[in-house]
């Protein structure tokens, strides 16, 4: 179960999110409702709680302050500061997941602004230069969209 919600939670932090996102999400949840009626038991109505709280307080904030970041946010350069890698156990198989990272100059407060790209399968580090473009919305610094449009690969 804990492994679960950290997955569910990992997806939903660290993607970008799309209104089909938030519909497969109320769908979900609506599922689970049913469920709760079908099979009223007590594990059925706390995985629907689950669900509704992640959908609520992460999945709507984040998409939220994407729409923020492309409506009213500005383009910047971010400096590059290094390309995560990490490994997931998928079934049998180890997959290679990487992250760019990247700083910029908050202009608001004067500290370092992280910015952090969506979980990619192919390593971007032949493609990368030495910036990034983010589009952030400064009001709300964690309200921000990198373009990674120039990877030669899709980005799930």
């Amino acid at each position: 179960m804990i492994k679960w919600l950290f997955l569910i939670h990992f997806f939903y932090t660290k993607t970008m999110l799309t209104l089909t996102s938030l519909i497969i999400a109320a769908a979900v949840i609506i599922g689970l409702l049913v469920l709760c009626f079908v099979l009223p038991h007590p594990i059925t109505w706390l995985m629907t709680l689950i669900m509704l709280a992640l959908t609520l307080f992460v999945l709507w904030p984040k998409y939220q302050g994407q729409q923020q970041a492309m409506a009213h946010g500005e383009v910047i350069e971010a400096a590059v500061s290094e390309v995560r890698h990490w490994n997931r156990k998928q079934s049998d198989t180890i997959i290679d997941r990487y992250e760019i990272i990247a700083l910029a100059p908050n202009p608001n407060t004067g500290k370092m602004q992280k910015f952090v790209s969506p979980p990619m399968s192919a390593d971007p580090k032949p493609y990368l230069g030495d910036t990034v473009k983010v589009k952030v919305d400064w009001s709300n610094p964690n309200a921000y969209v990198m373009d990674i449009s120039f990877l030669p690969f899709q980005v799930p």
